[in-house]
């Protein structure tokens, strides 16, 4: 018992959490909800997947056999992870999102095994998110200082200004494809900001590829039970009357947006209300409400995008199926094109 306490204490030394819970009120705006529900077609934002149990589902999801996307960025890292390391040189890690840090550790390892001592900064909503990750990094390597930022990705990415040397920027799990044209706008803009000249961004992607493969990826068993936990969700935090045996999952790719598209069917005429909220709306048979948009890019349209804000690419690996790809970028002195007005998110 005294050996335990003793490898908690060192462990707590090795890592620092700076910043509070973002708020439920900022996460979860009320105004954004209402509007997005009463818009056509009727939405609501994707950040109602991951409460404690669409998180749990998000994990067997990783698992599914139709459901590539994981395993297959997971196994470009275990390939190349070295590679990257050596052409950025040592850096400081700043991720966005850790999770459960699986991935993450393949990135650490080689910096460490390539570089020596590293430090990695985590930039995550939640505190207990991050010491969790913490205890997951650490317990695999012992040459990393651990920063948690607690945050939204702007917010963090702010705080990033602080870090002193050169930066690798690090978004995986296809995280950009879940974004709106104004959500990847601000995400851009704010890593943009917070990167000076030199400084590299890592991203994962998911490739643009037939139809059938994409469409199984998110209409698996698990995919489906997503889908309707956000009801639940919305249920919970609102006081909502929706009862999922009244909805269907539908889950198709829209080939003129290039990108996947989740919604709940209404399986019957019904009026759905959400108590807290004091809003109600009447949701006819066969009517859609969309939950969640997975973009679908190629290594080019990747290319162009970031370039608008000053980001070249540098160089990007994908897999021996041409499914999915780990995109590295430098932020040059180049002029960028980015507007001044995020465009209007569809």
């Amino acid at each position: 018992m005294v050996r335990h306490r003793q490898s908690e204490d060192i462990l707590s030394k090795r890592y620092q959490i700076v910043g509070a819970d973002v708020p439920e009120a900022t996460l979860f705006k009320k105004d954004l909800l209402i509007s997005s529900l009463s818009a056509s077609p009727r939405a609501i934002n994707s950040i109602y997947f991951y409460d404690d149990a669409g998180s749990a589902l998000f994990e067997r999801l990783c698992e599914e056999e139709t459901y590539y996307l994981f395993r297959t960025e997971r196994g470009l890292l275990v390939d190349n992870a070295k590679s990257i390391s050596d052409i950025t040189g040592p850096v400081y890690l700043v991720e966005l999102g850790s999770g459960n840090a699986k991935k993450t550790t393949l990135l650490i390892d080689a910096y460490v095994t390539a570089h020596g001592p590293t430090s990695y900064a985590a930039i995550d909503i939640n505190h207990s998110i991050l010491e969790r990750a913490a205890e997951n990094i650490l317990s695999e390597t012992s040459d990393l200082d651990f920063l948690g930022i607690v945050g939204t990705y702007q917010t963090g990415l702010t705080e990033t200004k602080k870090l002193a040397g050169r930066k690798l920027l690090v978004c995986l799990g296809s995280t950009i494809g879940n974004l709106y044209d104004d959500e990847l706008y601000y995400l851009l803009l704010a890593a943009r900001a917070a990167s000076s000249h030199g400084d590299f961004f890592l991203v994962g992607i998911d490739l643009d590829k037939d139809s059938k493969i994409l469409e199984a990826a998110y209409n698996n068993q698990t995919a489906i039970l997503s889908n309707l936990c956000a009801l639940q969700h919305l249920n919970r935090r609102f006081g909502g009357n929706f009862d999922i045996f009244n909805f269907r999952h539908v889950a198709f790719y829209n080939r003129s947006m290039n990108r996947i598209e989740s919604y709940v069917e209404a399986a019957q005429e019904q009026s759905i209300n959400l108590g807290k909220l004091e809003f109600s709306f009447h949701l006819e048979k066969g009517e859609l409400i969309r939950t969640e948009i997975m973009r679908k890019f190629t290594p080019q349209a990747l290319n162009r995008l970031f370039m608008e804000y000053g980001f070249h690419p540098v160089q990007h690996w994908i897999d021996s199926d041409n499914r999915y790809a780990v995109c590295l970028f430098q932020l040059s002195d180049e002029p960028t094109k980015y507007g001044s007005e995020p465009p209007v998110a569809s």
